[in-house]
């Protein structure tokens, strides 16, 4: 039998011997993996594991027992889809056609298709006005004009209606569906989930669907890792996981899993800095934690960041040195190039006539974000001007500009010697040497979440294996958080 730690042959032992759900709150590099697999190899029945990124659910397929069905919440939702109606043709552009259809071709659909997603994520009904101002406000969904707002919310009712009986499917569609539209699931005996802090509202009525009332549901999650507020995910999704249990009067259990196996002592003491209950194994190495320090990646280190534009100035800074790097996020580059885009159609148009244009719609959307006090939103401005006006300055016409956004973000993650990455896209990630830029802005002096800002230090910090290296200040000291 494979000896864990005190706090692991806890979690085993209710796993093995005890009846009720299980909630874990495990740590940076505290061996959940390890954990969730042990655990399913004592407990018997028939059991699911589900997690929201394909990479998790594919390790842990091979690694859990046979008698263990391991998918993502879009691969599960989609099989109940076939199922119950049949097959479905994935339409990415599902939304926006819907949209076109009900209001008109001439309708700028952008901000109307990101309520949507939030709205299936939420299960917020179309009728519910006070719910979806909600989202708006919280989201810093911006419209084009008060017009189109109003438009959007007359309609809403009419667009949901016809996505939920549209010939096609998008992503959002494979969680939401089975939900919404109340398809009949199969019941697991145990139900594992990870990743639980990142969770939206759908997702945790997905899981509840596949429970009856003598399964177990094993819930696996960091609240100190929450960082994807943005996207929709609840910072608060642990805690309201239970609160779903207990409601249909289920027992929950909680236990932690703070020994990290990843981190030595002086990073776990400046982990402690934004989260108490995280601690070293005994006898860990030291490490390094050095704040000002030259930035001297090599090969195999990790360069991360808060923000974007950083990153692309420390990769021209190590390509100028013939070093080999690379910046992680594929979606960065679409989304210049989109920016671009929208403020001239013209290729051949000179880069120094488009930094003028660029910087006449940068004040003129600043100063709209600011008196509307969408700070969240002006942070994100800021970072894509700065971003775009490093490359304006090394090229001389509007088609080179986006030629060189592509090669430095390229549409698939490139490769090299040197990873650079931002805070979010490095979450599961580790180096022995990690590096973190503009630390001076971390938390953000303007964040909305603060609770939020103070996990991605946390996450940062955690990514490193032996030395931290902050060029430039140590983040802000904040309130510890306690889970």
């Amino acid at each position: 039998m494979i000896q864990g730690t005190t706090q692991q042959e806890a979690i085993w032992d209710e796993m093995q011997n005890g009846s009720g759900d299980i909630m874990v709150d495990a740590g940076a590099g505290t061996g959940k993996t390890f954990t969730i697999v042990e655990g399913a190899n004592r407990m018997d029945g028939d059991m699911a594991f589900f997690a929201f990124n394909s990479s998790i659910a594919k390790e842990l397929g091979k690694r859990l027992p046979d008698t263990v069905y391991a998918a993502t919440f879009h691969s599960m939702g989609l099989k109940v889809i076939k199922e119950n109606i049949g097959y479905r043709k994935l339409d990415k552009w599902k939304s926006s056609n819907i949209i076109r259809e009900v209001i008109g071709e001439n309708y700028y659909a952008q901000p109307l298709v990101k309520l949507i997603s939030l709205m299936k994520g939420g299960l917020v009904e179309a009728t519910d006005r006070k719910s979806i101002k909600g989202l708006i406000d919280l989201y810093h969904i911006q419209f084009k004009t008060d017009s189109d707002e109003v438009m959007a919310l007359k309609n809403l009712p009419a667009i949901m209606q016809k996505i939920k009986s549209y010939h096609t499917i998008d992503f959002d569609d494979m969680i939401w569906f089975p939900v919404a539209l109340n398809m009949p699931m199969k019941k697991y005996d145990v139900v594992f989930v990870d990743e639980a802090q990142d969770f939206n509202q759908a997702q945790r009525m997905l899981i509840l669907r596949c429970l009856d009332e003598n399964s177990r549901c094993v819930i696996v999650g960091d609240p100190n890792q929450a960082i994807y507020g943005f996207r929709g995910a609840d910072s608060s999704s642990m805690s309201l996981f239970e609160k779903n249990l207990l409601r249909l009067g289920r027992t929950v259990s909680k236990y932690p899993l703070s020994l990290t196996w990843r981190c030595p002592t002086s990073v776990v003491e400046e982990a402690n800095r934004f989260v108490e209950d995280f601690h070293a194994m005994e006898g860990a190495s030291e490490g390094k934690v050095v704040p000002h320090a030259a930035f001297e990646p090599v090969k195999g280190d990790m360069v991360l960041c808060r923000y974007n534009a950083p990153l692309a100035s420390a990769f021209y800074r190590l390509i100028s040195k013939g070093k080999s790097a690379y910046i992680l996020g594929s979606d960065l580059g679409k989304g210049l190039v989109q920016s671009v885009k929208k403020i001239t159609k013209d290729m051949n148009m000179t880069t120094d006539m488009f930094a003028e244009k660029l910087d006449d719609e940068y004040v003129r959307q600043q100063t709209k974000l600011k008196e509307q006090k969408k700070f969240a939103q002006l942070n994100t401005l800021e970072d894509r001007h700065e971003c775009i006006c490093l490359f304006v300055y090394r090229t001389n016409t509007v088609r080179e500009l986006i030629a060189e956004i592509e090669r430095v973000f390229p549409y698939k993650d490139g490769k090299g010697d040197i990873m650079l990455s931002t805070v979010h896209k490095a979450k599961g990630l580790e180096a022995d040497n990690v590096y973190v830029l503009a630390t001076e802005r971390m938390p953000h002096p303007r964040a909305i979440n603060m609770r939020e800002e103070m996990n991605i230090c946390y996450v940062a910090i955690t990514r490193a294996k032996k030395n931290l290296y902050y060029v430039g200040p140590k983040p802000a000291e904040g309130v510890v958080l306690n889970g």
